[in-house]
């Protein structure tokens, strides 16, 4: 981990010159890794397990060898990355190969290995609290969200409901999680599944809470760029204020905003501060000078376009260097940015369909219900399917763009889940009904045999 903390944003998918140097510290790191867990295990191997758990000592012996091995081999490609090669490029895909390889050796061993499987281990507890870290960093998403939404201009309507959709995402994933928590002892190869299938729904969750915090700015954004606009409207409504106290409110407006202007906006603050100055000397509603008004128009559509680049920008959201902002209108710009965050809005709808189906999965494991146990599953694989389903919006960008500014995107997983754990309420409700009606007919059987 803090080897990949290191190379931070400078991992990319091509090796270059000048980011090689991130590739060799990870292989360095990579390798070091393995050596201490090829370590640990021989050293576990030749102290404890060959006195105590003789048929186990083989196959430590063959997870610490793999082990070594492919040290050895994570070390050797920190000289490969050294080699002015074509090659070089693409070689660190060899890592992921490496990853399968020792994931599959070490799953097998432990499998056919008596002793060193994972039954009748502290597996289960150890991933529900590391996918409970997990939940948690959403949590923390939350208060951040919280702090770049609320403390400008404190809590509004529309603030809490976007909050409130981020929050109830979190809360309703760990109640869903906890509910599918295996009740008894799992088989051999069951548990390898249940331990297995947690990697892609670690991935999965982390990759959901991320795009609910985005999702969640955006539609901030888009009420702040709303707000703007009210303001912009206001100076012309009856009875009007006059000129200076209207553009002070303008003014006021942005600041309130509190816009990181150092994160790549620079020239939108800079066009900003030059409108702003310049909005005094035109008149700001449509009289008897239409032409002065036309410019005044101009202004106040140029104002919201770098208020609306400016906002993103903060984000670390910026259009290709081929666009050229200053011909396009406001409005136009907001779809710009929107198009942008499509792909946030597509991964977000497939992990979520993921989500769906990794629990379904593991209800299938853990057998939840004694019962009707493909009823929980099948609503599963449903409610998966209609998410994946809304990624198909996209291709009617107008819809997906009211969705995409709309609160009820923040909601749709949630009802989801919502409708999860109904339903699961309601198994339990017939299970318990069904098994007193069993007890019942017990008893009556009993008390009616000793009475003949």
């Amino acid at each position: 981990m803090v080897g990949f903390a290191s190379a931070g944003t400078r991992f990319t998918t091509r090796v270059k010159d000048e980011n090689v140097w991130v590739f060799q510290s990870l292989s360095i790191f990579l390798g070091g890794s393995r050596i201490l867990l090829a370590l640990q295990y021989t050293v576990n191997n030749v102290v404890f397990i060959r006195k105590q758990m003789k048929p186990a000592a083989k196959g430590v012996s063959i997870i610490a060898a793999t082990l070594f091995v492919s040290s050895l081999i994570y070390l050797g490609m920190f000289y490969i990355f050294g080699v002015q090669d074509g090659i070089r490029s693409y070689i660190w895909t060899v890592w992921f190969a490496l990853f399968g390889l020792e994931m599959w050796v070490i799953m097998r061993v432990s499998c056919v290995t008596p002793g060193i499987g994972l039954q009748d281990t502290h597996l289960n507890v150890r991933m529900g609290l590391l996918t409970l870290i997990i939940i948690g960093e959403g949590v923390i998403s939350v208060t951040r969200i919280v702090n770049r939404t609320v403390r400008p201009g404190g809590w509004t309507k529309w603030s809490f409901v976007h909050i409130l959709g981020v929050t109830t995402n979190v809360y309703f994933l760990w109640q869903a999680y906890y509910d599918l928590s295996p009740r008894g002892i799992l088989g051999k190869y069951s548990q390898q599944l249940w331990a297995q299938l947690h990697f892609p729904f670690h991935v999965a969750l982390v990759l959901l809470l991320e795009g609910s915090q985005i999702l969640a700015l955006t539609l901030d954004i888009t009420l702040k760029l709303t707000y703007l606009e009210e303001t912009i409207m206001f100076a012309c409504e009856e009875p009007r204020p006059r000129p200076g106290i209207a553009i002070g409110l303008l003014r006021n407006t942005i600041e309130d905003m509190e816009i990181n202007y150092s994160r790549g906006a620079i020239k939108e603050k800079m066009a900003i501060d030059a409108i702003l100055e310049d909005l005094p000397n035109h008149p700001l509603c449509p009289g008897e000078k239409v032409i002065g008004f036309f410019i005044t128009n101009d202004h106040l559509n140029d104002l919201v376009g770098n208020v609306t680049a400016a906002l993103f920008s903060s984000m670390g959201i910026i259009p290709s260097e081929e666009t050229n902002i200053g011909q396009l209108t406001s409005s136009q710009l907001l779809r710009l940015y929107m198009e942008l965050l499509g792909f946030v809005y597509i991964y977000f709808f497939v992990v979520a369909s993921l989500v769906m189906f990794l629990f379904a999965a593991f209800a299938l494991l853990s057998r939840r219900h004694n019962f009707c146990t493909s009823i929980g599953i099948t609503t599963r694989i449903i409610l998966g399917v209609l998410l994946a389903s809304l990624v198909s919006f996209v291709r009617n960008f107008g819809l997906a763009y009211d969705f995409m500014t709309s609160p009820t995107i923040l909601y749709a997983f949630t009802f989801v889940l919502l409708t999860v754990s109904g339903i699961d309420r309601l198994l339990d409700f017939y299970e318990s009904h069904h098994e007193t009606n069993v007890n019942l007919e017990d008893a009556g059987k009993r008390s009616h045999s000793d009475t003949s």
